[in-house]
């Protein structure tokens, strides 16, 4: 069962989804809705390689960013929880951390959007 805040940001996503006619949202809402156990866990080392083939791009992240291996890229990263050690390095690098409500106040074209599993 999810906490009440997780559903409410699950109907905001659906919600951005309809208004904008974009699946991403959509699809970033049905990721969220599965279990715990079951959504993305993604280390930043696999967000730094995907950040240098695939420059000026928000990397979402419909789970958890965890810290391990190494980044020497600024990124910019939505997800819905992160360790405060993930959260460091991508700050140290003079990048930036999210929360999927702030992504969707921020009104990012579907181009420059990648969801990360």
């Amino acid at each position: 069962m999810a906490k009440k805040s997780t559903k409410e940001l699950i109907v905001s996503l659906e919600k951005q989804g309809k208004k904008t006619k974009k699946n991403v949202w959509k699809s970033l809402a049905k990721r969220l809705a599965k279990p715990t156990r079951i959504r993305a866990k993604v280390n930043v080392d696999k967000l730094n390689k995907l950040a240098k083939k695939q420059k000026a791009k928000v990397f979402v992240v419909p789970g958890k960013v965890l810290s391990m291996g190494f980044i020497d890229t600024k990124i910019e990263v939505a997800c819905f929880n992160y360790s405060e050690k993930a959260r460091e390095k991508i700050e140290e690098q003079k990048g930036k951390v999210l929360s999927l409500s702030e992504l969707i106040d921020a009104k990012p074209k579907e181009s420059e959007m990648v969801i990360v599993q």
